[in-house]
């Protein structure tokens, strides 16, 4: 009911907010402002986020920083693959972390979980073929998220880090120490590390290539917020977590549709933080279909409202540093912005209607303000990734152009707490099936 109340209220004062906005010059003027000051934010995350960045994949590039598979002075790592009807794509990853080089002599220092969450198919056998562990929830058991999935895993993690990786993702024999290396000598001090993720590069096509402009957009972004001792966050798949951190906020929330984003915000509220892996990449499939895409990113845009609602009083009361309390304000701009710009459309639309004149200045600058907040987030990761030029003008664009997306989801998601279903289930993004040979 709390989760109701807070979405219509915001969906409320939003409609209020650009009634002003679109018929007082004033209260538009002061609107357009605050957008000024965010995106003079946005490029002050992009600029710290391209440093971290070219720093990081400039090392790459030079050869230094190569995993060495001696693991001896690094912790034990559980790698947990929650999989539910996974067979076309859990042998790829079963394979390649039966290939990972971390090992303290001849003995490896990491182990392998599958959760096979009610499947229907093979998965588990296929698991059970590998050698590795598989914990089974049946059919039947709820909730049916990824969070309780990893929640039936967690009495049974060996390793003093937990890693979570999807069962499309594929990655290099050296990546768990390149992300734990990272993790131990840029930020020891943090509780979680993110990776970098990649949508599949042999995935061709605009939508997939958009999705991993996106990916690149983001991960600036993050590197940004972590960068200014911000409030950075897990992306779900490539995410490496303390588990003596996890335990003492609670573990994994069964209930959470984005369990990534949920507990990001609870380690923060804790007073720890999340640092950032460029340098060890987790590829994953990009999702195939516009219907798929909706559906998921309707799942993640709910998911991040519910947390913010959620953790988000107890975060800005709490005793955290000023300077992340101020990050997590801007970065819930994110989620006021959308709203904000259809409803400024449709409130100047109807002024119109019943004669009043209208400020279309406010809609028109809100969606540009969005596109060149989004354009200087494209520059900075494509930019640290290498490309230039026309190159980089061009993807920056499509990238830009992607992500205006949101401008959409965000308003339906908050629609969707207000007045859909009590009860929302957790909508699996397809996978495309890619023949296990590629």
């Amino acid at each position: 009911m709390a989760s109701r109340l807070l979405a219509a209220g915001l969906l409320l004062v939003s409609a209020l907010l650009a009634w002003l906005a679109v018929t007082f010059t004033l209260a538009a003027r002061l609107l357009q402002l605050t957008i000024l000051l965010s995106m003079v934010y946005v490029t002050y995350l992009a600029w710290h986020g391209s440093r971290v960045m070219w720093s990081t994949f400039g090392a790459s590039r030079s050869g230094t920083g190569i995993a060495t598979g001696n693991a001896r002075d690094l912790p034990w790592v559980t790698v947990v693959v929650p999989a539910r009807d996974e067979a076309p794509v859990l042998g790829r990853l079963l394979v390649d972390l039966a290939q990972q080089r971390y090992h303290a002599g001849q003995a490896t220092r990491y182990d392998v979980v599958v959760v096979d969450d009610g499947s229907l198919d093979d998965t588990a056998a296929i698991a059970r073929a590998a050698g590795v562990t598989v914990l089974q929830r049946p059919s039947a058991t709820l909730p049916r998220t990824k969070g309780a999935a990893l929640a039936h895993a967690l009495p049974s993690v060996r390793g003093e880090v937990l890693a979570v990786l999807d069962a499309d993702a594929r990655v290099e024999p050296d990546f768990l120490e390149r992300t734990i290396r990272a993790w131990k000598e840029a930020d020891p001090a943090a509780a979680s590390v993110q990776a970098q993720r990649r949508p599949d590069a042999e995935r061709r096509g605009w939508l997939a290539g958009a999705q991993a402009d996106e990916q690149l957009m983001d991960l600036a972004s993050q590197c940004g917020r972590w960068a200014t001792d911000g409030t950075a966050e897990l992306r779900g798949n490539g995410m490496f977590v303390r588990r003596d951190a996890l335990e003492r906020v609670g573990g994994w929330s069964p209930a959470a549709l984005t369990e990534d984003l949920e507990l990001s915000t609870r380690l923060v509220a804790a007073g720890e933080h999340v640092a950032m892996a460029p340098a060890a990449v987790v590829r994953e499939e990009a999702v195939g279909t516009l219907a798929a895409l909706w559906r998921q990113r309707l799942r993640w845009a709910e998911g991040s409202l519910r947390r913010l609602m959620e953790h988000g009083p107890g975060l800005l009361s709490g005793p955290l540093p000023l300077g992340r309390k101020l990050d997590f304000v801007a970065f819930i701009g994110e989620f006021v912005v959308p709203p904000l710009f259809v409803i400024t459309v449709l409130t100047a639309l109807i002024a119109m209607a019943v004669g009043q004149t209208a400020d279309w200045t406010v809609p028109i600058s809100v969606f540009a303000a969005y596109g060149v907040g989004t354009f200087v987030l494209a520059l900075a990761g494509l930019g640290a990734d290498g490309l230039r030029g026309v190159t980089l003008l061009g993807r920056a664009a499509r990238g830009a152009l992607f992500l205006s997306h949101w401008l959409l989801v965000v308003p339906a998601a908050l629609a969707l707490i207000a007045f859909g279903p009590r009860t929302r289930t957790f909508a699996k993004t397809p996978r495309a099936l890619i023949p296990p040979g590629r």
